[in-house]
């Protein structure tokens, strides 16, 4: 059986993994859409059709892509790394 304190050690790592995961998918996301969204601040007066919105939406939505997918590999990495490094009981 595995101690609280291991639990919680491998816990907080992958709460770490997951912060950066989200800063990374958050990046992604605002350099995908940040340039439409400059595009619009610099030119106020262009009419946006559904394009700078779709734009701006899938770049949001890859950037959380990228953050979940980064924390589930991360979760998995963390269990299969301390699978192997776990004590077994004494028989």
């Amino acid at each position: 059986m595995v101690s609280w304190g291991y639990a919680f050690s491998r816990g907080v790592i992958i709460w770490l993994w997951a912060i950066l995961w989200g800063i990374i998918g958050g990046a992604v996301a605002l350099l995908l859409s940040g340039g439409v969204i400059l595009a619009l601040i610099l030119n106020p007066t262009a009419t946006p059709t559904g394009w700078p919105l779709l734009g701006v939406f899938g770049g949001v939505i890859i950037g959380s892509l990228v953050a979940s997918i980064g924390s589930y590999a991360a979760i998995v990495k963390i269990i299969l790394e301390s699978k192997g490094t776990q004590q077994s009981p004494a028989s």
